[in-house]
């Protein structure tokens, strides 16, 4: 039972870690989703002398974003702390048969009687009941995470995201542009999508914050952070445009 603790702990070290990466993506997208992919907010920037470097921090930031999220994503390198590490270690019958186990245990479960009127069949009971709640969740948290993650890999956004890197690293100069202008490779000339940066985010967040359940027997609602993380934007913006 010792090995199945430790590669527990091993998993959820690498969630917790994914999920502080993933906190920090989605504050930069909050931030700069509009320089990203907001068409009316870079209208602000068009024909004049600083369009240009708009559009060079338009595509770094882009180019950030997919790389975080690619290598938390997808990443299949055997130390790297990826979801793609998770979701294999999720497919091993063996494992996941004590990993439930343990998530289901209610041994230590700390059942309070106020006047001490409860009995050992009525704790049992209660026992009983809290294990099937739980047996029932894994099960459900197990199968939407496999199926949401098998997905997302099979989609077209996968396929950009992870083409994306390739693409972007190798190209990284400038290209002379018409009338022999110099100007940055930017995300359509590779055929990506600038609003795939928001939706990749979107599209995993459901599947890190089940995997954070799965191996910590509790529940992380992201809403409240992700909230704050609009308000700081907000405050920003309000701060640096007039």
């Amino acid at each position: 039972m010792k090995t199945i603790l430790d590669r527990i702990d091993k998993n959820r070290l690498m969630i917790n870690s994914i999920v502080n990466t993933y906190f920090q993506v989605d504050q930069s997208l909050q931030l700069f989703k509009h320089l990203i992919d907001n068409d009316e907010f870079l209208k602000r920037w068009e024909d004049s002398y600083s369009e240009s470097g708009v559009n060079s921090l338009r595509f770094s930031l882009y180019m950030s974003i997919l790389a975080e999220m690619r290598a938390i994503m997808f990443d299949q390198g055997k130390k790297v702390a990826s979801v793609h590490g998770t979701i294999e270690t999720l497919k091993d019958y063996q494992f996941v048969k004590h990993l439930k186990i343990w998530f289901c245990d209610v041994s230590e479960s700390e059942i309070i009687s106020i006047d001490g009127s409860l009995s050992e069949s009525g704790i049992e009971a209660i026992k009983e009941n809290d294990y099937q709640r739980k047996v029932k969740a894994f099960d459900e948290l197990l199968s939407s995470t496999l199926s949401a993650y098998q997905e997302l890999t099979e989609s077209e956004l996968c396929f950009r995201v992870n083409s994306a890197r390739n693409k972007m690293i190798s190209h990284k100069e400038f290209q002379t542009a018409i009338y022999s202008e110099r100007r940055m490779y930017e995300a359509q000339d590779f055929g990506l999508k600038y609003s795939d940066a928001e939706n990749i985010v979107e599209k995993s967040q459901h599947i890190i914050f089940n995997i954070y359940s799965l191996f910590t027997k509790s529940y992380f609602d992201p809403e409240h952070s992700l909230k704050h993380h609009e308000r700081v934007a907000k405050e920003f913006w309000s701060k640096s445009i007039a």
